[in-house]
């Protein structure tokens, strides 16, 4: 369950990120993944949110992830996941991105923990800047393997996030 491309989730989750801040695409998986609960979902602090949407999040959680079963294929229940749970979603990219480019001695730091503002990923306070442009942190999480330990570590704190784990849990619902 664990390894559904991890690295491919981490760079859509990036991508996503600054197509939702620069463009009006974000506003379309914006509404869907927070604008259709409630309109106090809006806030851009997806921890903050998360925690306090984490009950209604879990309870759809089950039924979301079976929903998406019956999408038809793999990628159709990929897909239906990425939508249904699009906190989930952006929660494992944070926890990717903290894991493998944020902590000194993550596999991509080099590349992702850099001193300009526009393509420093990890921020000074220990948060994750989603809206910066780093084609070199993405590519680098790109091409880390499954079973790395960093990807590894992403996920089994995405288990114990109550916002993420519905994700991880719809996810296996698509083999």
């Amino acid at each position: 369950m664990k390894a559904f491309g991890f690295a491919a989730i981490l760079v859509s989750v990036g991508m996503m990120a600054a197509c939702t801040v620069t463009s009006g695409d974000g506003d379309t998986s914006g509404d869907g993944g927070s604008g259709g609960s409630s309109g106090s979902t809006t806030t851009t602090s997806s921890a903050t949110t998360g925690e306090g949407g984490s009950g209604g999040t879990g309870e759809g959680g089950t039924g979301g992830g079976e929903e998406c079963s019956d999408s038809g294929t793999e990628d159709e229940c990929l897909d239906c996941c990425d939508e249904t749970y699009a906190e989930g979603l952006e929660a494992l990219g944070i926890h990717g991105f903290e894991a493998c480019g944020c902590t000194a001695d993550a596999t991509c730091a080099s590349v992702c923990d850099t001193t300009d503002a526009t393509t420093d990923v990890c921020n000074d306070d220990g948060t994750i800047n989603l809206d910066a442009n780093n084609a070199d942190c993405v590519a680098c999480l790109n091409e880390l393997a499954e079973d790395d330990a960093c990807i590894e570590a992403a996920a089994a704190a995405c288990e114990g996030d109550a916002t993420c784990s519905p994700y991880l849990e719809c996810l296996g619902t698509c083999q």
